[in-house]
């Protein structure tokens, strides 16, 4: 018997409706009063589906990743399976408790203390006191808070929201498991008691669905995988060859300006990955705050000769954060394997999640270009910041300073 069973399953939102032109508000002044212009009808709604047709089960003890490009349709996924959002067509059969991590700090008050927040959070999911109560210790064990767990939750990193969080969700015997990318969150050890645990509780009949950007996670941990995009299933089935396919078909994506440009830019240099690494070049899923990580952008060089200026652009939801390249080209001497890297500097980031195109410009026989397209995606976490902070696109660590003014300094005040 399955554990979930989505069939034909759509999601359709409706873009521009209550709408109207600027026409609308044009009116025909005839000095006493005015009259409205017979203009003004609301703009045609715009159909979006961000799911449709999608069909899969899952079995008890299985782990199925779900993977795709961002606005494939992964997150509206697990908001209508953890009935956030209601489906326009399908229907979703799940069997048993079913638990959500789709948002960092979700369900959570930060006035309130950790230990409150655990049985608020454990109602929210139909978990009653009593065995809230049985599994308080192991709660707290597992999440590491220790003496902090009656401090108010305002006072806790991103880090220590993931542990409660996930803790909570974990230890509250579900038999299925919805786990956003707040997973990248946290230290690597923690990732991996993370991912540890839930291959854990899998073996024991655990269903989990699992949605992240890291394919190596989603190849070591998820036995099957689903690819999405444009809100439909591209494929499904055993996780290396999907994620195999996936990265061969996203890499080809981005480096299909048009056909000549993309011969002249393979004769010269390949792109063989860009991934997100921190200062001893281990890959990450997320940025620590206070840390330095880089953009790695690893690169072949076919044939000579060829100089290269690299650049970056860093966007939050669309908007266009910050720009970065290098001052001068590089000239290549060898062919070979080569690493660009870019610094991004410790204390500059917030709590959000960012996404990266990179830009390659080649100087060679002929000038050549790469772009790719939102090539990397990851989040920022774990500053030492209390939560009163906490907001923006950026937090830079700014230096301050309180002095006294000198004596014959005028005292300026507002109008």
């Amino acid at each position: 018997m399955n554990s979930l069973t989505v069939e034909g399953l759509g999601k359709r939102y409706l873009l521009g409706r209550g709408t109207r032109s600027s026409k609308a508000r044009a009116r025909l002044d005839l000095k006493l009063f005015s009259v409205p212009l017979p203009w003004g009808r609301k703009a045609p709604s715009r159909e979006l589906w961000a799911l449709r047709n999608v069909s899969f089960e899952v079995q008890p003890g299985s782990i199925l990743g779900v993977i795709g490009k961002n606005g494939a349709g992964k997150s509206t996924l697990l908001k209508v399976l953890a009935r956030v959002v209601r489906p326009t067509e399908g229907r979703v059969v799940g069997r048993g408790r079913v638990v959500s991590l789709l948002e960092l700090g979700a369900g959570f008050n930060v006035d309130l203390s950790a230990r409150d927040n655990i049985f608020m959070n454990a109602a929210m999911h139909g978990i009653p006191a009593h065995e809230v109560e049985a599994r308080l210790d192991d709660i707290v064990e597992f999440a590491d808070l220790g003496e902090f767990i009656d401090n108010p939750l305002r006072h806790f990193s991103s880090g220590m929201y993931l542990r409660l969080a996930f803790s909570v969700a974990i230890n509250m015997s579900p038999d299925i498991l919805l786990a956003d990318e707040i997973l990248a969150v946290g230290d690597i050890a923690f990732q991996e008691r993370c991912l540890q645990r839930v291959a854990e509780e899998g073996k024991k009949g655990l269903t989990v669905l699992f949605v992240s950007h890291d394919m190596a996670a989603i190849a070591r941990l998820c036995d099957r995988t689903l690819w999405l995009n444009a809100g439909q299933v591209v494929q499904i089935g055993e996780s290396p060859s999907v994620v195999a396919e996936y990265q061969q078909a996203a890499l080809a994506a981005t480096l299909r300006d048009d056909d000549d440009a993309t011969t002249r830019t393979n004769r010269f240099l390949e792109v063989l990955g860009v991934r997100l690494v921190s200062s001893d070049g281990r890959p990450i899923g997320a940025a620590p705050i206070v840390e330095d990580v880089y953009v790695r952008i690893r690169v072949k060089v076919l044939r000579l000769p060829v100089k290269l200026h690299a650049s970056i652009r860093v966007y939050v939801s669309n908007a266009l954060i910050f720009t970065s390249g290098q001052r001068e080209p590089v000239e290549f001497d060898e062919r070979g394997v080569y690493d660009v890297m870019a610094r991004i500097p410790a204390n500059l980031l917030a709590e959000t999640r960012y996404t990266v195109t990179v830009w390659m410009e080649m100087e060679a026989l002929k000038n050549a270009t790469i772009h790719l397209p939102e090539v990397l995606s990851f989040m920022a976490y774990g500053s030492s910041y209390e939560m009163r902070y906490k907001g923006g696109v950026l937090m830079p660590a700014l230096d301050w300073s309180v002095t006294t003014p000198q004596p014959d300094t005028p005292v300026e005040t507002e109008a």
